[in-house]
């Protein structure tokens, strides 16, 4: 009994901080990310935590798909 309530236990506390990462990476670090997409990722991270915060890591996190990018001033940039 004592595996099960501990097991639960470590269950619930992962779905809760996959919901505080992916909350908060999307609202701090996304800025590109469409407002449609932010509240579409915030909503499954509340409802399956953990799972979708993985999710979010392999697809979003890996690729760099919203993040911005700096530039160095000594780069030029050419427009085609």
């Amino acid at each position: 009994m004592d595996f099960v309530l501990l097991l639960g236990t470590l269950l619930g506390a992962l779905n809760v901080l996959g919901f505080v990462w992916v909350t908060y990476d999307v609202i701090k670090k996304q800025k590109l990310m469409p407002e449609s997409a932010k509240s579409l990722w915030i909503f499954m991270a509340f409802l399956f935590g953990s799972f979708v915060a993985l999710l979010y890591a392999l697809s979003i996190k890996l690729s760099g798909k919203y993040e911005e990018v700096e530039i160095d001033g000594d780069e030029s940039i050419r427009v085609w």
